[in-house]
């Protein structure tokens, strides 16, 4: 799984900071919406405790890749590792996403940001991060590709 962190990673730079018209799209309001909701429901998740709501934001087989390079496959995984996270910390006492910009090109987002939970302990999790979101054959937006960055 650490190939695909690393040839995922390489890809989205090389198309991020080349000339060419991808750079310059900006994500839809439709695809934007539904980015948004996704990144409610990773908040409200964290804070309830609903992993579940988390999950469904994933497609069926889409990777979810930590910063140092480990990576859970498919919705089912991400969801159960969520779920041992959550029964291990806690709740999180409070939980913020702040999406710092995105692009489009056809039926993919590359939408990057930073993320924060905060835990009654003192423990948090935060850092950058990197998704693809893939238009549905409904209409709807979910994670593709999910990476936290160093």
């Amino acid at each position: 799984m650490r190939g695909i962190f690393v040839a995922f990673l390489a890809c989205i730079a090389m198309m991020m900071t080349s000339g060419s018209a991808f750079a310059q799209q900006r994500a839809s309001d439709g695809a934007l919406r539904f980015i948004n909701e996704g990144n409610q429901a990773w908040v409200s998740g964290m804070k309830s405790g609903d992993m579940a709501k988390i999950a469904a934001t994933y497609t069926a087989d889409a990777p979810d890749c930590g910063a140092t390079g480990e990576c859970l496959k498919g919705r089912a995984a991400i969801g159960a590792a969520m779920k041992a996270r959550i029964a291990k910390m806690g709740r999180a006492a409070s939980a913020s996403v702040m999406s710092l910009g995105s692009v489009q090109r056809g039926d993919f987002v590359y939408e990057w940001g930073s993320a924060t939970a905060a835990f009654a302990d003192g423990k948090k999790i935060e850092g950058p991060y990197l998704t693809v979101w893939e238009k549905q054959k409904d209409g709807s937006w979910k994670i593709f590709r999910n990476m936290a960055l160093p």
